[in-house]
């Protein structure tokens, strides 16, 4: 791939050709609600410093790889969530996010719904307020203990809470950053479903919308309509079921999601494409996945293959969120050069598609339909727009077995004089530096790929 694929990209409309309805056909193409940097390359580590962050986004550039933001993850704060930064990891935070925009690197931070017990100043305050939900009525504040210890559920229903919690995320706000990493502790509401506030159960689901509407609402209200959170949409936990029970964020702001944490192997992909085919089922625009997966071996250092992470950098690729982090290594020059230029090659395959992601997403989220259409979930192969199709590689080896969408041609992104018919079914090698992808012949994405 050629750096200047991604200058003609941005340069080039992405409008349908003459093989099939896309999205963008069907007349004037709806503004997006989102900035492009969403679906840009994110970067991130499980745990970090100030000086780690800096050098990770830095290790990307210096090999010619964009990085469009960076998540940094837990633990950052003095508490959870203070909102205020650990001296000792992040001496100097403003100057840190000052240095990663000039670099025109966005940044995340990641936050709960909840503030620790061991935060004992501001746990006492909110417990003598009544800012915090309850087991019931009765109980005064319920106290859940989760991965990073014991906490309560801030009581989004009353707006003396509310306004408390955001003299806290002003701390972070005043920084300028991007937006929000919004994890999943808002599930805890089953165990705390009485809101002081409203004087009233609250249904786990309105609980997590409350919370994850709250941060985009008022981080946009501060900073700016660029400004995004992501967090999950469905996220069922290996179980193969969809629909309210398993999802999170309203699927109005989570325009750029991320499917929850998953094993370092091919079963964790599985995992993750699940995930997905449940998001696009229920309606969520855009989603990915933690390239490589998130949990790994401990007593390793590191567990994911080379060959694992590559596959899952290309179906980040071919996601319209492109994230790579997590527990363990995932920095591609880890491995070695080859595959590092196999990874800048897919990461700019990713920025090629922008402007045709962003054409077919307007109207998709207008319609409240998805980005990716999956044809089945046993492959998980599925339809990214209307004119990319892909086939996900889920274990070892280069042989894959493609069945095509039941109309159009299709294009080998790899070898554009492969070309298949409408429901063949064929059984292909694909190197490590090539993936099973294909975008239908005669669209404009084709002749922007291709």
């Amino acid at each position: 791939m050629r750096c200047a694929l991604i200058l003609v990209a941005l340069l080039v409309g992405c409008k349908k050709g003459d093989g099939g309805d896309s999205a963008a056909d069907a007349g004037p193409v709806p503004e997006a609600v989102w900035p492009e940097w969403a679906w840009h390359h994110w970067v991130w580590e499980d745990e970090s410093t100030q000086q780690s962050a800096l050098d990770l986004v830095d290790g990307y550039l210096e090999r010619d790889i964009p990085v469009g933001a960076i998540i940094i993850d837990s633990p950052w704060a003095t508490g959870y969530s203070t909102f205020e930064w650990d001296p000792e990891l992040f001496p100097d935070p403003q100057g840190m996010v000052d240095e990663l925009h000039d670099k025109g690197v966005r940044v995340f931070v990641w936050t709960v719904p909840a503030i620790n017990t061991d935060s004992v100043e501001l746990y006492e305050e909110g417990e003598a307020n009544g800012y915090f939900m309850q087991a019931d009525a009765g109980s005064g504040p319920a106290v859940i203990d989760w991965w990073k210890g014991e906490g309560s559920l801030i009581d989004y229903f009353n707006p003396e809470a509310v306004d408390w919690w955001h003299g806290l995320v002003d701390n972070t706000l005043d920084l300028g950053i991007d937006g929000w990493k919004c994890d999943g502790l808002d599930f805890s509401s089953l165990f705390a479903p009485y809101s002081p506030g409203a004087g009233a159960d609250i249904a786990r689901l309105d609980y997590s919308h409350a919370y994850y509407r709250d941060f985009y609402d008022y981080t946009r209200e501060r900073l700016g309509d660029d400004r995004l959170v992501t967090a999950r949409p469905i996220d069922n936990y290996g179980i193969p079921i969809g629909g309210d029970d398993v999802a999170f964020a309203p699927i109005d702001i989570n325009f750029a999601a991320w499917v929850g944490d998953q094993d370092a192997s091919f079963d964790g992909l599985r995992a993750a494409l699940m995930n997905m085919a449940y998001s696009a089922e229920y309606g969520y625009l855009a989603f990915g996945s933690d390239i490589g997966g998130y949990r790994e071996d401990l007593e390793e250092e590191n567990d994911r293959s080379r060959e694992l992470f590559l596959r899952w950098t290309q179906v980040g690729a071919f996601n319209p969120v492109m994230e790579n982090g997590g527990g363990g290594e995932h920095r591609p020059w880890a491995w070695d050069d080859e595959t590092v230029d196999i990874y800048r090659d897919f990461v700019e395959l990713h920025y090629a598609m922008l402007p045709y992601l962003m054409r077919e997403g307007a109207v998709r989220f207008a319609e409240g339909r998805s980005l990716m259409t999956f044809l089945d979930t046993e492959d998980y192969r599925y339809l990214l727009g209307n004119d990319v199709f892909v086939q996900p590689i889920l274990d070892d080896g280069t042989t894959v077995e493609v069945t095509f969408p039941t109309e159009g041609s299709w294009e080998y992104l790899f070898d554009e004089s492969a070309v298949y018919e409408a429901g063949e079914t064929v059984t292909l090698e694909v190197p490590l530096s090539e993936f099973s992808v294909f975008v239908r012949q005669g669209s404009e994405i084709a002749d922007t790929l291709l």
